[in-house]
């Protein structure tokens, strides 16, 4: 570069970026793509699990999953998720074949519907699992 100029306009433009990138969510620590729960796994949530999971809906296990810190607190089988611990998450285990309680999720739309639950796509549970794994953060 041939002056402070042209330095100044990289430095802003590097900065702006990496603004840009902190604001949608993808800010980066130790080289790993950090995960917004607003911007990531609330999309995935209320495709999949509001419809049975919202605070006004009657579901079995008494867990909402409205927001953050109804989620957090768990339902009747305990705490939803332990950051940090996807293996230990009661959310993440339930998406799998042979969860520890009760049928995988999510049910089909209709308990007696012949028709197949819809399944979260590998991305999908990819984010959710990564998510928890860096400590299920409200952000």
């Amino acid at each position: 570069m041939k002056n402070t100029s042209e330095r100044l306009v990289v430095l802003i433009v590097v900065a702006f970026a990496a603004v840009c990138a902190g604001l949608a969510g993808g800010g980066t620590e130790n080289g790993v793509q950090q995960i917004s729960f607003t911007q990531s796994v609330v999309p995935v949530l209320k495709k999949y699990c509001l419809p049975c999971h919202a605070e006004e809906s009657y579901n079995p296990s008494q867990l909402s999953l409205d927001n953050y810190e109804l989620m957090m607190e768990g339902g009747k089988h305990g705490p939803a998720v332990v950051g940090g611990k996807p293996q230990e998450s009661l959310l993440i285990q339930k998406l799998y074949d042979k969860p520890p309680f009760g049928d995988m999720m999510p049910l089909p739309r209709r308990r007696k519907s012949a028709e197949p639950p819809r399944r979260l796509t590998d991305e999908e549970l990819r984010i959710l699992t990564e998510w928890v794994r860096q400590g299920a953060r409200g952000n």
